[in-house]
């Protein structure tokens, strides 16, 4: 087993971007606005969450939805009206969960379900034997085993009661532990059901880096039936804290070669045209803005120069981070040799295989969008080259009317016929010189800016 694994490691080497960006590369995600809530416009002009229906002690605000208060024996929830119809998806959710005392109660719940319950319940505010998915965030240790706060996982048919003194042990399809009471942000989720498999991402909230995430756990054959419903649900107890929900963003998930049927002639025909027009309008709107607030225009617009170093630099960041997080995949691969679970290792190899055709395209995108900067670069250089000549050209032509006037200065003492009247004496020559020469300083200093704009885009 270990030899299978390190036969492997010069493919998790290669194949990069790929663990960095985990399934993405295979998967297309589809975002699904009306199963989704985010602020900081989360509510309507009625103080409602659009399709979403808030009950109990839910009190939804424009940043964020306070499931329940810090008042002891509350119960909230927030359900989505509408039917998920797909088979596959992935939700992303931050919650905040925080009140004065060292420990906390009870905790809240996300929820989908084959139908929305009516009322309130004893299971994180939401009723017993429910039929779906229930994934719990307890902060309360009811059975005295120290192992709270706890993350769980439990698939219900509609026939098991849920064991509060015993925290759902021995209930669960599977569970975690990990804090995420009273964190200096919100505690920032994945969950992930993908071809019946359950997984779940945890940033706790210490820090707001997309490294720090960490695998809560990761369930096979997890069957959930189709048309389920959304929701999240929280409760107190004795004790009490704040269950905050501040963005639920929910994602339709399908494999980027079955995610839509090849487009006919005509359609993208349709499709250009309908491009063209559009980029034709756009330029008269870029033209006419230009045309009525020059200023603002040159505020906008940056240096083309400063872009290009500044997509440099991120993708520098970008791929330092793809480094943090192959650093992570493969500690936990070596951490499933060692468990003796070769399952996990051979989906994780026929993922990375699957990956691998997509990755090698994306990087010779990168590299031929690195080649374009260098061009682009090449042209600025040489055009700044070129402004330096023109300012050499400039001072020279000043040094030479410089030498000119010192000429007429050592010949103004040879002896010259006196001019009875007033005529051009030497200070009017001297003064229509520096005309000049201040025409030409102007004329250069327009053609140079007109030159810097030319060089800016919208």
């Amino acid at each position: 087993q270990h030899y299978y694994i390190t036969n492997n490691l010069s493919m998790l080497l290669w194949l990069l971007f790929g663990l960095a960006s985990g399934f993405d590369e295979v998967l297309h995600k589809r975002f699904e606005y009306k199963h989704s809530f985010k602020g900081p416009t989360l509510t309507d002009s009625a103080a409602k969450v659009p399709f979403w229906d808030a009950s109990g002690s839910c009190m939804p605000s424009t940043d964020y939805v306070r499931v329940t208060p810090s008042i002891r024996s509350k119960q909230g929830q927030i359900w989505n009206k509408l039917q998920y119809v797909g088979n596959n998806w992935e939700i992303q959710f931050s919650l905040k969960i925080q009140g004065r005392g060292k420990l906390g109660a009870d905790g809240m719940a996300v929820w989908y379900l084959q139908e929305i319950p009516k009322k309130g319940g004893s299971v994180f505010g939401s009723p017993n034997n429910w039929r779906g998915l229930g994934v719990f965030f307890d902060s309360f240790d009811n059975d005295n085993k120290h192992d709270n706060p706890a993350v769980s996982a439990v698939v219900n048919d509609g026939t098991l009661t849920f064991d509060h003194g015993k925290d759902g042990k021995g209930q669960e399809i599977a569970s975690c532990i990990q804090g995420f009471r009273n964190r200096p942000h919100p505690t920032q989720v994945r969950l992930r059901y993908y071809q019946q498999v359950l997984t779940m991402e945890i940033n706790p909230g210490i820090t707001t880096r997309e490294s720090d995430f960490e695998t809560c756990f990761r369930k096979e054959n997890v069957k959930l039936s189709p048309g389920g419903f959304f929701g999240v649900s929280a409760a107190t107890g004795a004790l009490a804290d704040d269950h905050d929900v501040h963005k639920f963003l929910t994602y339709s998930l399908f494999e980027r070669t079955d995610q839509a049927t090849p487009l006919t002639d005509e359609t993208k025909q349709k499709i250009l045209s309908d491009y063209e027009k559009y980029d034709i309008a756009l330029e008269e709107k870029k033209k006419k803005y230009r045309e009525k607030n020059p200023d603002k225009y040159k505020q906008v617009v940056e240096d083309e120069q400063n872009l290009f170093y500044k997509s440099l630099i991120d993708y520098q960041v970008k791929l330092s981070e793809k480094f943090d997080q192959l650093g992570s995949v493969i500690k936990e691969l070596v951490n499933v040799d060692n468990s003796g679970d070769t399952s996990v290792i051979k989906s994780s190899v026929a993922n990375l295989e699957k990956m691998q055709s997509s990755l090698v395209r994306q990087i010779e995108s990168n590299g031929a969008q690195m080649q374009s900067v260098i061009t682009k670069m090449d042209s600025l250089s040489k055009k700044s080259q070129s402004s330096e000549r023109d300012l050499k050209t400039v001072s020279l032509a000043i040094g030479a009317v410089q030498t000119q006037l010192k000429e007429i200065q050592n010949r103004k003492t040879h002896v010259c016929p006196a001019i009875p009247d007033q005529g051009i004496t030497f200070v009017h020559l001297f003064c229509l010189i520096i005309i000049q020469t201040s025409i030409l300083l102007g004329y250069w200093v327009w053609r140079s800016r007109a030159e810097e704009a030319r060089k800016k885009f919208f």
